[in-house]
């Protein structure tokens, strides 16, 4: 999770995963320039958009313990994190969909905590097939969910679990904790060997689209702190932010420098989607008894 801000007055969308390019600051590295967001400056996707970029993480938060994520997940390329996930069933991750570039080539990895130390705890699965949401929008990354079909189901332990997904949306001032290996540094990058974990706050619809303005649908949420410096960041695209013990949201996008303050993180809103998340997994598992 990281800090900054990008003065570019093209529209920069930073998704937070490390690979393509993306919509705000998604947790992912890459950059677009969304039509619709032609007056908003600096906005990246947090994820990874560029082959050779480097591996991001969680801005002004801390090592998560040991074991206390055991549903997170690191979608690594080349060795590489690319973008977060999270383990909501067995044989199944929902992680953002603008994280799907070169999907078949990632590498999931479970119960993993130090991504450069072998530690018996971690379970590695290829994906077998991959589903993005059928509203997912490119330019404004709403409905930015994508379903991962693991080769084989997940062995679960004390360090591979599950979490339910969210039963209800957030309320605003909820505590929440977001994970991930993303940047701990904007603009600069400086990625973590470790898992991070930030607390931050759910936002109201309306003070969030008082930061970001239209773009911002019910499919989205924002979180982070009033004073800024603690958010998601490039690295951390796809990742877990969890309410109350539930899954309820995705690191999706937010502005080019993370932790700026009134410029919190975008989150995909996971209560909106419960059931296509479970319709996707009831029509394509053998077996319908996935929770």
């Amino acid at each position: 999770m990281a800090l900054g801000f990008c003065q570019n007055q093209k529209v920069l969308i930073n998704l937070k995963w490390v690979s393509p390019p993306n919509l705000f600051h998604g947790k992912y590295w890459g950059h677009i320039w969304p039509l619709s967001l032609a007056a908003e400056p600096g906005v990246w996707t947090r994820g990874r958009t560029e082959p050779d970029s480097e591996g991001a993480r969680i801005v002004g938060g801390r090592d998560c313990r040991v074991g206390s994520r055991a549903y997170q997940v690191a979608l690594l390329r080349n060795g590489r994190i690319y973008c977060g996930g999270s383990l909501i069933a067995p044989k199944w991750v929902l992680t953002a969909a603008h994280c799907r570039s070169q999907v078949s080539s990632l590498q999931v990895h479970l119960g993993d905590y130090n991504l450069r130390v072998k530690e018996g705890t971690e379970q590695i699965r290829r994906i077998r097939n991959f589903f993005v949401h059928p509203g997912y929008n490119l330019r404004r990354y709403d409905n930015d969910f994508m379903l991962l079909e693991l080769d084989a189901p997940a062995q679960l332990n004390n360090y591979v679990n599950t979490i339910d997904l969210a039963t209800s949306c957030p309320f605003p001032g909820t505590l929440c904790v977001v994970s991930g290996w993303g940047t701990i540094r904007s603009p600069q990058k400086v990625f973590p060997n470790t898992l991070r974990c930030a607390d931050v706050y759910s936002i109201s619809q309306a003070r969030c689209q008082a930061s970001y303005g239209n773009i911002i649908t019910e499919n989205m949420f924002c979180a982070g702190v009033e004073q800024g410096g603690i958010d998601s960041c490039q690295g951390d695209s796809g990742g877990p932010l969890v309410c109350n013990g539930q899954l309820q949201g995705v690191v999706s996008w937010g502005t080019s420098v993370c932790a700026l303050r009134g410029r919190p993180g975008v989150y995909a809103n996971v209560c909106k989607v419960a059931q296509w998340v479970r319709s996707t997994i009831g029509r394509k598992s053998q077996s319908k008894q996935w929770l």
